[in-house]
């Protein structure tokens, strides 16, 4: 069997449904072989960029709880997939990155696009090593079926992340034989098996049971462990209150008795309180408590009062000291402790603060004409970012998935919104570039049950930088609506220059643009629906037309009349201004969710 053809058979087999890439000299064979042999079960889908087509392989992963798969050519291709991948090394996310490269025999000889390392060329070896978990250059047929094998396993095993295999044009037309019979038929195979201490279960079971006030503060590695489920059940079996952070604000059902709120830079400052003046035991589950988690709850993170489960400890120890820590899957840890709960009677639930808070909406320093300049966009209205987002609470997806882009909108998003059940909230925070929402929209929908649904939250600097992705959803006809909030700037990058640099702005603007007509070029009237609102009452008019008209993809421009300054705890003193929010909770808790 050749190399591609063994390639995109194993990959079909192991039922990844879909390579996100962009074609390429160096990469057609597999894209050939896709044509050939992907039976209707494997197939490409084209992005614009090859930034793209990483961070919908990102989110695939990331959401459907698989394995991603991106692809590119070389030279420029490979650079741009580059982004991708190290955003999937920094947030723990499962990818297989294939990189085309040039044939054997010309590496280091004036090949285009040579990144042997020789010479003046690039060396794609060092560069995807420092970005992977495991990187390999292909340099005879030989390699390929235990690359192959070494590459996938290291994804799936342990702190999980991308591999990236480099293989030559000419290496694809090779013979490899047959798949060899050590290389497992199932995907989930390849990863590691999960070992935990049950002497550090018990300790930890025990912290818990004798705490007065615990608390659980859950991570994005909740929503990737081997069994996501066992942590709700536990936290409700046992009544403890649980937090979420911003990678993972619907890890717990946001209207669910027991939660507490969200935590981070962006997160609720009765949540935040609480954990500080009241919690006695706080146990991190799944998060590395970097700075956007920790930060407006530094005093919190006392080693005496604070207990880690991580797969990955060495993350979390160059960042705190805790007293407890189990290094484990937290699937595995929280099944042991269900175990443990068995025969016990069902402790009371506990009581999340009577007062949720959140920080009142306030307008951000309004910029001179001078300020403006050609980024003033005459057709403006009077809707402000937190109005609509209060109109779009309703309109949000009952089942599907929720991202947030980077930026003032996705913090307040963050912030404001409460997100249905059944429904994924994504969110780039490891290399936190602008446009990751968009594209990895794409790959989060794909592949979701018939009736899911995708909203996009982005702003009018992501949609110029990977907007043309809405073309994509536009080819699979895949139900996401693109909420773009058009300010004319890059609004956080704006908000510090006011707060630290007196005002001087300086590269975060540009001369205003119509999101609404950029986008309509990307797919007709029957597959694109396109909607610009100025005001509340014109927002409520679109949304409503969308629901009513759009079974395919949507843009929809918010055109603000002024900015605000962010829900975002680096920006706000202590005695910001804050107001109650009633509590939606849910009558009867739903195990399975």
């Amino acid at each position: 069997m050749k190399l591609s053809d063994a390639l995109v058979t194993t990959l079909r087999d192991w039922g990844l449904n879909y390579v996100f890439g962009v074609g390429g000299a160096n990469i057609e064979h597999l894209y050939d072989a896709v044509h050939r042999l992907g039976q209707g079960r494997f197939r490409s889908v084209g992005a614009k960029s090859e930034i793209g087509a990483a961070f919908m392989a990102d989110c695939r992963a990331r959401v459907h709880r698989t394995l991603g798969l991106c692809c590119a050519t070389s030279g420029g291709g490979m650079m741009n997939l580059a982004v991708g991948v190290a955003e999937a090394f920094a947030e723990s996310v499962p990818m297989l990155a294939l990189v085309g490269q040039p044939p054997t025999q010309f590496a280091g000889r004036g090949a285009f696009q040579d990144s042997s390392g020789i010479g003046r060329s690039v060396n794609a070896d060092m560069l995807f090593s420092a970005i992977s978990k495991y990187s390999a250059r292909l340099n005879e047929p030989s390699q390929f079926w235990p690359c192959l094998g070494s590459a996938v396993g290291a994804a799936l095993s342990g702190r999980q992340g991308p591999a990236a295999l480099l293989i030559p044009r000419d290496l694809n037309d090779c013979e490899v034989g047959p798949r060899p019979s050590w290389l497992p038929d199932r995907l989930q195979d390849l990863a590691d098996a999960q070992n935990v201490s049950t002497l550090a279960v018990s300790k930890l079971f025990h912290a818990i049971r004798d705490a007065r006030t615990p608390v659980l503060l859950v991570g994005s590695g909740v929503d990737r462990c081997s069994n996501p489920k066992a942590v709700r059940e536990f936290a409700r079996r046992a009544g403890i209150l649980v937090a979420t952070t911003l990678s993972s604000k619907n890890s717990f059902p946001n209207d669910d008795p027991l939660y507490l709120g969200l935590v981070g830079a962006a997160g609720e400052p009765s949540a935040h309180r609480f954990l500080q003046d009241e919690a006695d035991l706080i146990v991190a589950v799944g998060t590395g408590l970097n700075m956007m988690t920790s930060q407006p709850i530094l005093r919190a993170l006392r080693p005496e009062r604070l207990a880690v489960v991580n797969i990955d400890l060495g993350e979390v120890l160059r960042i705190v000291t805790p007293r407890l820590f189990v290094e484990a899957d937290a699937g595995v840890v929280f099944s042991e402790l269900l175990q443990l709960l068995v025969g016990i009677p069902e402790s009371p639930r506990s009581s999340p603060p009577a007062s949720v808070l959140r920080y009142a909406p306030q307008l951000a320093p309004e910029l001179s004409p001078d300020e403006l300049g050609s980024s003033h966009d005459p057709r403006r209205g009077s809707l402000l970012q937190s109005d609509a987002l209060e109109i779009l609470q309703p309109f949000l997806p009952s089942s599907g998935h929720v991202l947030f882009d980077a930026g003032n909108c996705a913090a307040a998003a963050l912030h404001y919104l409460r997100i249905p059940r059944n429904v994924s909230t994504t969110v780039a925070l490891g290399m936190g570039g602008m446009g990751y929402a968009i594209a990895a929209g794409v790959g989060a929908q794909l592949g979701s049950p018939r009736g899911a649904r995708t909203m996009v939250f982005c702003g009018d600097g992501a949609f110029l930088m990977l907007g043309a992705e809405v073309n994509t959803a536009v080819e699979h006809r895949l139900p996401i609506l693109f909420v773009v909030f058009n300010n004319g700037m890059h609004g956080m990058c704006v908000t510090r220059q006011q707060l630290y640099f007196e005002g001087r702005i300086e590269g975060s603007r540009y001369p205003a643009i119509s999101v609404a007509d950029m986008a309509r070029g990307m797919g007709g009237l029957d597959r694109l629906w396109v909607g610009s609102a100025s005001s509340a009452g014109e927002l409520r008019d679109r949304l409503s037309d969308y629901h009513a008209r759009a079974d395919g993809p949507g843009v929809l421009e918010l055109r603000l009349g002024r900015e605000q300054i962010p829900p975002f705890t680096p920006f706000l003193s202590s005695d910001a201004p804050t107001y109650l929010v009633e509590p939606i909770l849910s009558a009867t808790p739903d195990l399975a969710s």
